[in-house]
């Protein structure tokens, strides 16, 4: 009997062990481990102010339509982006929030962290550095840079933006709305504007020493104006495999102004504008440009508007964009990119390269909400898959 007791009391101990064991190092798999594959999708429905985003994982795109069921809620309007197996969002509103989602066993995304900023109304831009290092901009209100820790999700640190907003005193707001990293430099757009208007025709970029987290000047050409970005996350410089920046700028011809559409150039090895190079995309392609795109396979791409007194899409209610494929070495436009619809710029425009052979398209009109598939080798299009829950904001590979 004694035995018996015995033999049960160690039986129980091992299962207890094992049991505390598995709880505290779940193996791959579990229903509580990370999922760090696959892809995340953000969509985003109602009418403004009263704005929802969801925020849902998929293991592959191999779907004809995706609806909200299996989504997260975010109040307000908000960008995806990932890095390191986890999605961030970023929410319009004030305070500026940066919401970090990882994915579990469940498939749902869940908030594991955030980041708040008082007094600014949204984080505009994002560059991770490392596991422990990144930088992200908040604008409207308060407009600065921050550096945080991406694991923990805390500020660690700020970088004066004195030398920047000095320039222009008069300037009552300053946007700072894309970040690409070079020989340990960060180069940031500017845009200064006074009550909603641009306080010159001119374009500005911060370069930023990465090694002492100062700035290191601020770069200015009046060939066009307004560094803006773009309708996606980054979408306003891009650097091809030579290792040229490209900035492109919105211009100030449908704000009062005269500078056209334009991509300027910081070469290789440089923290100056090329004075030789200057792509004005307002004359190639046809009308005002924005945002900029730029494929592993050398391909680049841009939007165009169809009607520029109807930028913004409220005048109309239609959308008026389309996206246009540019030669940035022979400052040349290519056309519109075959078998896309004419999209809403304002809500959202995402270029998702799935291979050398292949870039996703995020569509949206007043009849579907959808993702296009575009075949490089064979120049179409067709439909890939369709959203039932709202415009799609992030289309975002995890891992």
């Amino acid at each position: 009997m004694k035995k018996s007791l015995l033999f049960a009391f160690v039986l129980s101990a091992i299962y207890l062990l094992t049991s505390c064991s598995d709880d505290e190092n779940p193996e791959p798999g579990a229903s509580n481990a990370p999922i760090e594959s696959g892809y995340t999708i953000s969509t985003v429905s109602g009418a403004w102010p009263d704005m929802t985003t969801y925020i849902q994982w998929t293991d592959d795109l191999s779907l004809s339509s995706i609806g909200n069921e299996s989504a997260v809620e975010l109040t307000g309007s908000a960008n995806t982006v990932t890095f390191g197996g986890a999605t961030y969002a970023t929410p319009f509103g004030a305070p500026a929030n940066l919401v970090k989602y990882v994915v579990s066993g469940d498939s749902i995304p869940q908030e594991e962290q955030r980041i708040v900023v008082p007094g600014a109304n949204t984080f505009s831009a994002l560059y991770f550095k490392s596991e422990t290092e990144a930088y992200g901009t908040v604008a409207g209100g308060i407009s600065k840079l921050i550096v945080f820790d991406p694991t923990t999700m805390r500020i660690t640190d700020e970088v004066s933006l004195t030398p920047v907003t000095d320039r222009f005193p008069e300037a009552t707001r300053t946007y700072y709305l894309d970040i690409l990293e070079r020989d340990d430099k960060l180069f940031m757009g500017v845009h200064y504007e006074n009550n909603f208007v641009p306080v010159n025709d001119s374009a500005y970029v911060a370069v930023i020493d990465l090694n002492t987290n100062a700035v290191k000047k601020v770069l200015s050409d009046g060939r066009t104006g307004m560094v803006f970005g773009g309708q996606a996350p980054n979408s306003g410089m891009v650097q091809d495999a030579n290792g040229d920046i490209y900035v492109q700028g919105l211009g100030t011809s449908n704000a009062g102004g005269t500078s056209p559409s334009g991509a300027l150039r910081i070469s290789n090895g440089q923290t100056d504008f090329d004075q030789d190079y200057f792509f004005d995309l307002e004359a190639a392609v046809g009308n005002i440009c924005y945002g900029i795109y730029h494929t592993s396979g050398g391909r680049t791409f841009t939007a165009n508007v169809q009607d520029a007194a109807d930028f913004w899409e409220f005048a109309t209610g239609q959308p008026q964009f389309k996206y246009v494929e540019i030669d940035l070495a022979a400052t040349s436009s290519l056309g519109a990119v075959p078998g896309l619809p004419t999209t809403y710029g304002t809500r959202t425009m995402i270029i998702h390269e799935m291979d050398n052979q292949n870039l996703l398209f995020t569509i949206a009109t007043n009849e579907e909400n959808a993702v296009y598939e575009f075949d490089v080798s064979a120049n179409s299009s067709s439909k890939f898959f369709t959203s039932t829950g709202g415009y799609i904001t992030g289309l975002e590979k995890l891992d």
